[in-house]
C-alpha cells in the first residue's frame, strides 16, 4: 500500500492475481490472505507462478515470533484483525489491541512513514517488558494462523498436499463438467 493512500481501494489478492498475471510478462508471486493450501490453490489456478504464505509461519518454532505475539496469535479468533497505521505510518493488517482501539485503528494522529514506529517504540517496549501486546504490533493476516506449533517443513508439506488436492479436486470436477 506505499503506492495509494486509500486501502478501501485496495483490491483482495484473489482479485489482484489474474490482473497482474494479465498485465506482465514476468512470473507473478501471489501474497496476502493465503494461509491455506485451498488458498494456494486457487492463487494457482489464477496464474500465479508461485505462493508466498506469511502468518501461517509465524508459530512455527523457526520463527522469531514474540512471546507476546505468539499468544496473540493463538488466541486469535477469525474477526479480530484490522488495518492499522498506528504502529507503521501506513495500512498494514494485525491483530487488535489497546493501542488500536485508543486511537482508531486508522488514525490520523500517526506519524508518518517510518516515523510511527519510532513513536511507540517506548510504550512497545515497557509493554512487553511486562508480558502485554497492548502497544506491539501483532501483524496477522486475516486467515490467522490454522496451523498450530508445527516445524515450518512441515507446514510447507502440509500447505503442499493439501494443494494438490484442491487442484486434483478441481480438474476433476471441471472435466467432469465437460
Amino acid at each position: 500500500m506505499f503506492l495509494a493512500g486509500d486501502v478501501a481501494a485496495q483490491p483482495g489478492t484473489m482479485a489482484l492475481v489474474p490482473r497482474v498475471v494479465d498485465a506482465v510478462k514476468v512470473p507473478v508471486i501471489a501474497a496476502g490472505g493465503i494461509g491455506d493450501g485451498r488458498g494456494v490453490a486457487a492463487a494457482l489456478v489464477l496464474g500465479a507462478a508461485a505462493v508466498q504464505v506469511g502468518t501461517a509461519y509465524l508459530l512455527c518454532p523457526e520463527a522469531l515470533t514474540s512471546p507476546v505475539h505468539r499468544r496473540a496469535l493463538a488466541e486469535q479468533t477469525m474477526d479480530d484483525t484490522v488495518l492499522t497505521n498506528v504502529f507503521t505510518g501506513r495500512a498494514a493488517r494485525g491483530r487488535r489491541n489497546r493501542l488500536m482501539d485508543e486511537l482508531g485503528p486508522m488514525s490520523s494522529l500517526a506519524p508518518s512513514f517510518p516515523d510511527a514506529a519510532n513513536a511507540v517504540a517506548p510504550l512497545r517496549a515497557a509493554a512487553e517488558a511486562a508480558g502485554s501486546g497492548d502497544f506491539s504490533p501483532l501483524w496477522s493476516g486475516q486467515a490467522g494462523v490454522m496451523v498450530g506449533d508445527v516445524p515450518a517443513g512441515q507446514l510447507t508439506r502440509e500447505l503442499m498436499a493439501t494443494a494438490r488436492r484442491a487442484l486434483v479436486d478441481t480438474s476433476n470436477r471441471t472435466a467432469h463438467e465437460r
